[in-house]
């Protein structure tokens, strides 16, 4: 997703209310997404989304809250 400054706050809001970590990854960079001074470093950059999580249902409601911002998930990235 392309990281902008007007979402910065909605995403951290969601990795924040979430139970398992979220990381951001742009390039070598990796923040925690709870982060607001962490994410806010890589606007407008495109990042990646990570969730820390083996539960499948908690990941694909994940990406269904952070659906609205512009991220998408892509199947077997991890995997």
């Amino acid at each position: 997703m392309k990281l902008d400054l007007d979402n910065v706050n909605a995403l951290c809001q969601i990795c924040d209310s979430s139970n398992f970590d979220v990381n951001v990854i742009c390039g070598r960079v990796c923040v925690d997404g709870s982060s607001v001074m962490g994410v806010m470093e890589m606007c407008n950059r495109v990042v990646t989304l990570a969730p820390v999580t083996y539960n499948d249902k908690e990941y694909e409601e994940f990406f269904e809250k952070v659906k609205p911002l512009g991220a998408f998930k892509v199947e077997g990235f991890y995997g």
